[in-house]
């Protein structure tokens, strides 16, 4: 896939949904031949409805057979990512699901396919506040994140087999319009919060983002370049905020006050407590829902287990690998994206 002439075919998974339904937009307004597909029962409210839709299921071969005709390149951003989803249908869909599509990939003599991974399959609690690089210590921390390590190392197999060339991407948590779970259960949680003054402890342990727009420009990116084959690349903007700075920054855009206790919390009790809460919370949204639609405890609607550790520990991520080939980020910090897409909820009415 190279720069101008030809314009390759591009199939887009999961383009029904977040990641993928921005992919097809970029592509077709860089003029690019592209097939989308996502399950049949997938809401299409944000699909381009200029884009060509097959329908298909990783987890059934023969319906991926019919969306490769003529395809050269796969954007892969198809997945269950749910962090309260067991890990049966995490590797069922995640691995077993992305092997049935570059079997069928092979078969039909696609050049390439970028893998969407995830930043959670470093092991932040050995960075020593150290950017991690793509190099860097391994080890997921969840049943969602242990699935995209699989998933990646399967793909990688593919590659060193020279059946496909393969480019992996590990974004940090992403952000943007269209977003409704993970860095947008952070955005909702606060804006949802019953009262208009928020005490928070001081975190001073790093978070981390990325522009949604950023990931599927640089996605293709490096599609289009033969030295990103075989390799895995973090995709992350240059923010360097403090957990704090990240808050107060999302409270300012949604119309609370942030106010930080002058105390220091250790991140580990911090992060056991907000578990706990999480824990309880998962009993109520499964025996009592609709006391959850009370306004005083709607927010606890988005604080999950897996999501409420992450604070235990400080999240940096070098995107110098990516840099070095020549990507400029569109979005490079927090302050720049999240106005407007604060500005979209608004605007659709989610907030």
């Amino acid at each position: 896939m190279g720069d101008g002439g030809e314009k390759f075919t591009c199939l887009v998974t999961g383009a029904c949904g977040f990641s993928g339904s921005y992919m097809v937009d970029i592509l077709l307004k860089k003029g690019y031949n592209v097939i989308a597909t996502d399950r049949e029962d997938a809401p299409r409210r944000w699909l381009n409805p200029e884009v060509k839709f097959i329908p298909s299921d990783l987890t059934d071969i023969k319906s991926l057979e019919k969306v490769m005709d003529s395809v050269d390149v796969i954007f892969h951003p198809a997945a269950v990512f749910n962090y309260s989803a067991p890990l049966e249908l995490l590797m069922k869909v995640n691995v077993n699901g992305t092997k049935n599509l570059l079997d069928v990939a092979v078969q039909k003599g696609v050049k390439k396919s970028v893998i969407w991974s995830t930043a959670g399959v470093y092991d932040v609690s050995k960075s020593e506040g150290i950017p991690i690089t793509e190099e860097g210590p391994i080890g997921p921390s969840n049943n969602y994140e242990y699935s995209k390590l699989k998933q990646e190392e399967l793909a990688m197999e593919y590659h060193a087999a020279g059946k496909i060339n393969i480019t992996v991407i590990r974004p940090a948590p992403i952000y943007g319009p269209r977003n409704f779970y993970g860095f947008a259960n952070i955005i909702f949680g606060f804006a949802k919060a019953p009262l208009p003054i928020i005490l928070i402890p001081k975190i001073s342990n790093k978070a981390v983002s990325v522009h949604v727009e950023d990931v599927c420009e640089a996605a293709l990116f490096l599609a289009q370049r033969e030295e990103a084959n075989g390799q895995i690349y973090t995709i992350v903007d240059d923010s360097d905020y403090t957990f704090s700075g990240m808050v107060s920054l999302i409270g300012s855009l949604v119309g609370k006050e942030i106010v930080e206790i002058p105390i220091s919390v250790n991140a580990k009790v911090l992060s056991f407590i907000f578990v706990q809460i999480a824990r309880f919370t998962s009993v109520v949204k499964k025996y009592f829902p609709l006391i959850l639609n009370n306004p005083y405890l709607e927010v606890l609607k988005y604080l999950e287990e897996d999501t409420a550790r992450y604070i235990e520990h400080s999240f940096r991520f070098s995107n110098a690998k990516l840099k070095s080939i020549g990507y400029k980020l569109k979005y490079p910090d927090l302050r720049d994206g999240l106005p407007p897409t604060i500005k979209w909820y608004r605007d659709y009415g989610y907030l």
